[in-house]
């Protein structure tokens, strides 16, 4: 019983998400009332908040699930070569452009100041930042040097993947790396 249920709730999930991205084509997450996704999803108003709070909480499962599913990917490659870095790197962004309608729709929605932070703070990314900036002894700009490459780095990527034309994910990847290195090597933040 316990699995048809679950299944059941999975289902119901699945079918929520699938309602509020088609919505996102069209309308701004704000604009979109639980009563409209309800009715295109084809559920009732419980239903839904049996699961969730608001839509802002079902487009925050979206996200985890999209960032769960680069952490995977992640886990499972190989680092062991010179390119690692910029390999990790690029698997994300290859991930994004292979759910390019689903990057575009999160990452231009996305009200959750976290999001950002979560894509660099994945499983491995978020390494490369750390050892980047080993040196640096001041909180504060230690602090201050990590947000800006983050958001610095989102905003390329939002760039990027808007784009029809787009660079290919190495070649971004390659512009995303010199940038934030730049940053964290200067010299004054130690």
């Amino acid at each position: 019983m316990e699995q048809k249920e679950n299944k059941r709730i999975m289902l119901t999930k699945q079918l929520l998400q699938n309602a509020l991205l088609k919505l996102l084509k069209t309308v701004p997450l704000r604009a979109i009332s639980i009563r409209e996704l309800c009715k295109e999803a084809g559920i009732n108003r419980t239903t839904f908040y049996n699961h969730y709070g608001s839509q802002y909480d079902l487009l925050r499962d979206i996200s985890q699930r999209f960032l769960n599913s680069i952490a995977e990917r992640l886990e499972k490659a190989d680092f062991s070569d010179r390119e690692s870095v910029h390999r990790r790197v690029a698997m994300v962004l290859e991930y994004m452009a292979e759910n390019r309608e689903l990057s575009i729709l999160l990452m231009n929605n996305n009200t959750d100041a976290g999001f950002a932070e979560g894509i660099f703070s994945l499983p491995k990314i978020g390494d490369l930042l750390d050892a980047a900036l080993i040196n640096c002894r001041d909180e504060r700009k230690r602090t201050a040097t990590v947000s800006f490459v983050i958001h610095g780095s989102y905003k390329l990527l939002q760039d990027w993947i808007n784009r029809e034309e787009r660079l290919l994910p190495s070649d971004q990847t390659e512009i995303i790396l010199e940038l934030a290195q730049r940053v964290c090597e200067q010299r004054d933040l130690a």
